[in-house]
């Protein structure tokens, strides 16, 4: 009898410890094989009139889409310059705080932990890791539209 209990106990064990081993299997898995259904696609949103685009500088904007039933909203920088225009995120790359523009200094500074960006969106100084995202853009029918990947 107690050759069966213990082989009932082993048979038990190792049928629990299988199940887990697929629980922590089955995720790492589909974590790591390539998807395309999870590939995000590339979306143009308004973002404000052409007219209303600063020649030379930089202007505040926000950016609200609603995508899959869900609205969406972001505070974006349009700096314009006579060599190109560029729309940045607001959010810092450090720990996601909101940027501001400080026009005496022609930079974006972070309120948080003292991040500053220039115009072109690269950080200069302060614990940012990486610059400001930069979304793509295109104006069209009188329009600037902003990309971004859904």
């Amino acid at each position: 009898m107690n050759k069966d209990r213990r082989q009932f106990i082993k048979e038990a064990l190792t049928g629990v410890l299988s199940l887990l081993g697929l629980g922590f299997l089955v995720p790492a898995v589909t974590l790591l094989a390539p998807s395309t259904s999870r590939d995000k696609e590339l979306m143009f949103f308004p973002l404000i009139a052409e007219d209303k685009v600063p020649r030379a500088g930089v202007k505040k904007a926000e950016l609200a889409f609603t995508f899959a039933g869900h609205e969406r909203k972001a505070r974006v920088f349009i700096v314009s310059s006579s060599e190109e225009l560029a729309v940045f995120s607001a959010t810092c790359s450090h720990l996601g705080c909101l940027v501001n523009y400080h026009k005496e200094k022609h930079e974006f500074v972070c309120p948080c932990h003292g991040g500053r960006y220039d115009l072109g969106g690269r950080n200069i100084a302060g614990p940012p890791p990486a610059p400001l995202s930069r979304f793509p853009l295109k104006i069209q029918d009188g329009t600037l539209f902003v990309g971004v990947k859904v």
